[in-house]
């Protein structure tokens, strides 16, 4: 939040009033900006109000009496590690519909990939050999990119 977002919210709790600055001659402080205006002390030229010494000493007065906090509108691990959402109960449940598996037809990696793999972790006993084209019937003629049998296990 801006000091120029904060200040009418602070005069209008009474926590703080405009106060006319101080109108500066030549020679300028170093600090001086002429094209500058702060709404805290009234317009005076010099400095803008994200500068001003006065308020920014004055509002740090203010949160340390406990006058002045600011709650943040997100999460804080911190103090909450939740945000707010209302209340402690659960609004809504939501669930989606069950993910089905893709179809076989539709996967590109190859039949004898997924079923070394997943001979290898032990999900399908270990049967025929590497020269085999067919690792489900040994010895056969087809392989295993058209055989039934592996297509049925798959899927």
């Amino acid at each position: 939040m801006t000091y120029e977002d904060l200040l009418p919210s602070l005069i209008a709790n009474q926590m703080a009033a405009i106060s006319p600055g101080k109108i500066y001659q030549p020679p300028f402080p170093k600090w001086y900006n002429p094209d500058a205006t702060c709404a805290y002390h009234g317009k005076t030229l010099g400095h803008s109000i994200e500068q001003c010494l006065a308020l920014k000493y004055k509002v740090q007065h203010l949160i340390e009496v406990g006058w002045l906090t600011f709650q943040e509108d997100r999460p804080n691990v911190k103090t909450n590690p939740l945000a707010n959402h209302g209340g402690g109960a659960v609004n809504a449940v939501e669930s989606g519909r069950p993910r089905r598996s893709k179809p076989l037809k539709d996967v590109t990696t190859p039949r004898r990939f997924i079923y070394e793999a997943l001979q290898k972790e032990g999900v399908i006993p270990r049967g025929g050999h590497g020269e085999d084209s067919c690792l489900m019937h040994p010895g056969l003629l087809h392989n295993m990119e058209t055989c039934l049998a592996v297509e049925d296990l798959l899927q």
